[in-house]
């Protein structure tokens, strides 16, 4: 399986921020603004489709998109990666609002297909070595002291792992196993 929905993201993505540096109005329609508590719900999602912030917020979130996106997206698939993508976006907006950061980008996104990967590393899917797993959940921990310090990325990587453990139960029960990604 190609990554395809993660590249597909990962253009869209690009192709707003793009227009929103032509156009600082589009940054404008789409970024974190209190107008969202005057009826524009968009912007519970619209924040991720921006990288605003310069090149290492464009570097950043996109090599993150790539790399966590690839791996959930073989592990995953397609529609649960969708799942843990907007639930990481739409968690970190509403703890961005909380907290009256006023921005945008897609780290909060990315952040939800990180605990995602996180959990699915725990829980010993991947079979990979128990020190991968020990640092699986270290970033779990040191996810929530982001988000009880006010860090706006710590909730969704959180919201992100609770959504990929029920996935993997939910996945368990029906008797499908998660891929383990090959690279081929």
């Amino acid at each position: 399986m190609r990554a395809r929905l993660t590249w597909m993201v990962f253009v869209l993505t690009a192709v707003f921020t793009a227009v929103g540096y032509a156009e600082p109005a589009v940054v404008d329609a789409l970024g974190r603004d209190p107008a969202v508590h005057d009826g524009e719900v968009w912007r519970l999602v619209t924040p991720i489709l921006v990288n605003p912030q310069g090149w290492g917020q464009i570097f950043n979130n996109g090599i993150g998109l790539l790399i966590l996106g690839a791996i959930a997206e073989r592990v995953y698939g397609r529609v649960r990666w969708a799942v843990l993508y907007l639930t990481g976006g739409v968690v970190g907006e509403v703890y961005s609002y909380a907290i009256d950061y006023y921005s945008a980008g897609s780290s909060v996104a990315v952040a939800g297909l990180l605990g995602g990967v996180a959990v699915w590393l725990l829980v010993g899917s991947a079979g990979l070595p128990s020190a991968i797993r020990a640092g699986a959940g270290l970033l779990l921990v040191g996810a929530a002291v982001l988000a009880a310090s006010g860090d706006n990325h710590g909730a969704p990587v959180l919201a992100g792992a609770v959504v990929g453990a029920v996935l993997i139960v939910w996945a368990r029960r029906r008797g499908e196993p998660l891929r383990v990604p090959s690279w081929e």
